[in-house]
């Protein structure tokens, strides 16, 4: 007790200052993120979110009803969604779970983003320091890995894309164990942290096996351990861990193969979610003191109009500066090799700059397209994400020098003062901006359904993947099944029962009725429906693409109708049938 008491003192003593930084800057960098805590204030940019918040509330669903974790007909009702290929993050979503009776449903996502950019950084903080043993640069290195403006932007878009922590502590486990260490605890250590990665999400669980083969194969190569039986012993031990604990996150999806392939190859966009070289040296955008001169340049990019690579002109300049140094030159090779991987991914099969696509000039990922961990990641700018670690390395490395050149000085506080200030410099170029939120308001009638104890299904209108999100959200409040929904990868079998019912596919096509050729047909399908236990269809009169809907309801009295919804009651169809001249 005495021990471990004294390593955390230890701990304390050596990181307590750093540990304030990252989470004052925390604060301060998606501000006004904590001040509406407690406002049912959501921190969004996306529609996505709400996905993360019905994954979220689905563990309690789940619970509650019996439904398989793996499966649910809240969604697709009747037929239901097999959530196997779901981007589910099963670390953040139980946390936010767990969290929710504390801090209701909206804090409690919240809060799981403020852990995000604080352990993201202070994992790369922890990475950085075993490599440098300099505090000073192993900060700036973590702050730029965290708080760079693409991880900041999908933290309210993406949520399960930035909780990217395992990446540093498993590259510093795995090279501390292949190094030194022959205890069993670093070997699990190392295995755990890889697993994390792919419990956290499948993509992050991409960037990391990328990141950690060139690692392993530097450790490999330095000082020819590849020679020794030590070296292979551990490496072997932590593979083996490795692999039984991802078998685990990864049988549900490999168990159908041919499911599988149709899932990736639906949301393979690489061909036009291309990092635009230009985005990468361009201030991000929603930095209100770079907003006047960048965002006409930045309307021109296709994704990073939304999604801001800038990496910084302080970050790259440090990193010139550790490419130029002579010392370590081989373990910076190794993260600019690293990042620069990354890079080229990024930048997809062809080039795209400034907003022009040139066809021409193919790109290693038009390569490599058939490489699966490349596939599967589906959007090539999302692979910024994974440059930023190496890019955060290398600035820390040439921090580090200019450290140590300052240090030799004959003025040395002056110095060393002079390049701390560089710091505030490099918060200023990366801030994106004020964190986007919105204030949470529910219609009462959805507040009305919850209170409602016998079990119906609902149709929202219109249809559709993308509409279909927020959806997700009022679900969280009137607990109903609903006929659509979405999950990150919806296999094609969800949509049978939209498609057999003609109804339906009239509503999800946006096809204007037509009694005098189908009328009788229309009638069945609402019979159908009521069959099968859907009541109320919900019109979201704001919505675009409703107007081929309207006509289905011209004699029908609503049960309730405002300027957000119309809300028809289908048993109303039982006594007036949707066609009435038919």
């Amino acid at each position: 007790m005495i021990r471990k008491q004294s390593h955390l003192s230890a701990w304390f003593k050596r990181d307590a200052l750093v540990v304030i930084l990252f989470l004052l800057l925390t604060i301060g960098l998606t501000w006004p993120l904590v001040a509406n805590l407690g406002e049912n204030w959501l921190a969004i940019r996306d529609t996505d979110t709400y996905v993360k918040l019905w994954d979220q509330w689905w563990l309690q669903r789940s619970l509650d009803t019996g439904q398989s974790f793996s499966y649910t007909t809240d969604l697709f009702y009747p037929v239901g969604l097999d959530l196997s290929y779901h981007s589910i993050s099963w670390i953040v979503a139980p946390v936010g779970w767990l969290l929710t009776p504390l801090l209701g449903q909206i804090d409690a996502y919240n809060v799981t983003i403020l852990w995000a950019i604080f352990s993201t950084a202070y994992a790369a903080y922890l990475l950085i320091h075993y490599l440098l043993h300099n505090r000073a640069a192993a900060f700036v290195g973590g702050f730029i890995y965290s708080f760079a403006p693409h991880h900041i932007a999908h933290a309210g878009g993406h949520p399960d894309l930035v909780h990217l922590a395992p990446i540093p502590l498993a590259a510093m486990l795995l090279l501390y164990t292949l190094r030194n260490d022959r205890s069993r605890w670093a070997i699990l250590g190392t295995a755990v942290m890889i697993a994390a990665s792919a419990f956290t999400s499948l993509y992050i669980m991409v960037f990391a096996l990328l990141t950690l083969g060139p690692v392993f194969i530097f450790v490999a190569l330095e000082e020819q351990r590849w020679r020794t039986s030590q070296f292979w012993h551990r490496a072997l031990w932590i593979g083996g861990i490795t692999v039984v604990l991802l078998t685990i996150r990864l049988w549900p999806i490999f168990a159908n193969l041919q499911t599988l392939e149709e899932m990736i190859e639906a949301k393979y966009v690489a061909n036009t979610g291309q990092t635009d070289l230009r985005a990468l040296v361009t201030p991000s955008q929603f930095n209100p003191l770079f907003a006047p001169l960048v965002k006409p340049i930045s309307d021109r990019f296709k994704f990073n109009d939304r999604w801001p690579a800038y990496l910084g002109i302080v970050s790259l300049l440090l990193t010139l500066v550790a490419l130029a140094r002579r010392r370590k030159r081989s373990e910076v090779m190794l993260w600019f090799s690293t990042g620069l991987m990354f890079l080229l991914f990024a930048l997809g099969p062809v080039l795209r700059f400034n907003g022009e696509l040139y066809n021409s000039i193919l790109l290693p990922a038009h390569y490599l397209a058939w490489f699966p961990p490349i596939r599967a990641v589906g959007r090539p700018d999302f692979f910024v994400l994974g440059l930023l670690l190496p890019l955060g390395v290398l600035a820390a490395y040439g921090f580090d020098f200019l450290w140590q050149q300052a240090t030799n000085a004959s003025r040395r506080r002056v110095w060393q003062t002079a390049l701390l200030l560089s710091v505030p410099l490099l918060v200023f170029e990366l801030w994106n901006g004020p964190f986007q939120g919105i204030s949470v308001n529910i219609h009462p009638f959805y507040l009305e359904l919850a209170q409602q104890p016998d079990t119906f299904a609902l149709i929202e209108l219109p249809l559709g993947r993308q509409i279909s999100k927020p959806y997700l959200l009022y679900q969280l409040y009137h607990q109903k099944p609903m006929v659509e929904g979405l999950s990150a990868r919806t296999p094609a079998a969800a949509y049978r029962y939209i498609e057999d019912n003609l109804l339906l596919e009239y509503w999800r096509d946006h096809i204007w009725l037509n009694c005098d050729e189908m009328g009788e047909e229309l009638d069945t399908a609402v019979s159908q429906l009521i069959e099968d236990n859907f009541r109320y269809v919900i019109i979201h009169n704001q919505a675009d693409d409703i107007d081929p809907i309207l006509p289905y309801f011209l004699y029908r009295e609503p049960v309730l109708q405002d300027e957000q919804l119309t809300v028809y009651d289908l048993r109303d169809f039982q006594q007036w049938p949707i066609c009435p001249h038919s």
